[in-house]
C-alpha cells in the first residue's frame, strides 16, 4: 500500500492516545501511574521528534512511560524503544521468541534484551491492567494485547492485532491462522468491542481518527465496533489466511505435477 501522510496525534479514548506516522502507529495506554506504550515507531529520531512531542501535545507526559510493549521484532515497531529506555528509564517488553529473533538478526536500533512477555501475562500499572497474548505467525513471537478503554463514562475492552502481513512460509501462515482463531475465541470470552491495528492503513484506522477528530462531542466512537464487529475483523484475517494457504497448496500441486510430467521415465528391465 501507499504510505499515507501522518495524522495529528489524537486521544481516541479518554485513556488511549495514538501517535502515528501514517504507515505505523504507537498506542499509549494512559494510567494513574504512567504510560504503557504499545510499539515505538520506526527509529530513535521518530521517537524523539514525533512520539514524544505528540504525547505532550495530548497532555501526556512521556517521562512517565513505564513500559514499552513491542508487539513484534520488526523495526517499525521496536525502532524507538531503546531511545525511550535510555531517556526515560522505560522497560522494554517482547516475547522470548522475538528477543531471540533480534539476537539472531541484529537489526539497527534493536533494543537491549529486557523483559519477556509470557502468554496471557497481565501487566498492571496503577488503575489499569493490560493482558498480553502470544499470537505467533507474523513473527515467531508476535503479541496482541487486550486493554480497557474509557469513553463517555463507560469502560470497554479493546484489542490491538499485533501482526498484519502474512509470512511467506506456508507453515508460518498455518501458525498465524491458529493464532487468529485462538485470539478470536479469547476476544469473545472477554467481550472485546474495540479493534485497533498498529498499521492503521489496514483497518481504516486513519479514517476513523479523522471521523472522531471532526466530531469530538459525538456520543459515538468509530473505534467501538461492538463484539460482532471485532469478531468480523478476525474473520477477515482468518479468511485471508485460508486463501493464502490454499494458494500455496495449489502452487505446490502445480509444481509437483509439472515436475512429474517432465521427469524421464525409466523403462523396466532385467
Amino acid at each position: 500500500p501507499a504510505r499515507p501522510p501522518a495524522p495529528a496525534p489524537l486521544r481516541i479514548f479518554d485513556n488511549v492516545a495514538v501517535v502515528s506516522v501514517g504507515w505505523v502507529s504507537a498506542v499509549a495506554i494512559l494510567t494513574s501511574r504512567g504510560i504503557i506504550l504499545i510499539d515505538a515507531l520506526n527509529n530513535p529520531d521518530e521517537a524523539e521528534q514525533i512520539l514524544v512531542p505528540g504525547l505532550r501535545e495530548l497532555g501526556a507526559d512521556p517521562s512517565t512511560i513505564k513500559y514499552v510493549v513491542v508487539t513484534h521484532a520488526h523495526g517499525d515497531h521496536f525502532g524507538g524503544a531503546q531511545y525511550l529506555a535510555d531517556t526515560y528509564g522505560a522497560r522494554v517488553m517482547l516475547a522470548p521468541a522475538d528477543w531471540d529473533l533480534l539476537a539472531t538478526n541484529n537489526p539497527a536500533n534493536a533494543p537491549t534484551r529486557d523483559l519477556d512477555i509470557a502468554d496471557g501475562q497481565k501487566l498492571t500499572l496503577g488503575d489499569t491492567t493490560v493482558t498480553l497474548h502470544h499470537t505467533p505467525g507474523h513473527t515467531p513471537g508476535t503479541v496482541s494485547p487486550f486493554f480497557p478503554a474509557r469513553w463517555r463514562g463507560r469502560t470497554h475492552t479493546g484489542m490491538l492485532w499485533g501482526g498484519t502481513n502474512p509470512p511467506a512460509a506456508t507453515a508460518s501462515k498455518e501458525t498465524y491462522l491458529s493464532s487468529a482463531l485462538t485470539f478470536a475465541s479469547r476476544m469473545r470470552r472477554a467481550d472485546v468491542d474495540i479493534e485497533l491495528s498498529g498499521h492503521p492503513f489496514a483497518d481504516y484506522g486513519l479514517e476513523r481518527m479523522e471521523q472522531l477528530r471532526s466530531a469530538p462531542n459525538s456520543a459515538k466512537n468509530p473505534f467501538i465496533v461492538g463484539t460482532s464487529g471485532a469478531q468480523r475483523w478476525m474473520k477477515i484475517v482468518e479468511t485471508m489466511l485460508r486463501g493464502r494457504i490454499a494458494q500455496d497448496q495449489e502452487a505446490t500441486t502445480a509444481t509437483t505435477t509439472a515436475l512429474a510430467a517432465t521427469s524421464p521415465h525409466t523403462a523396466g528391465c532385467c
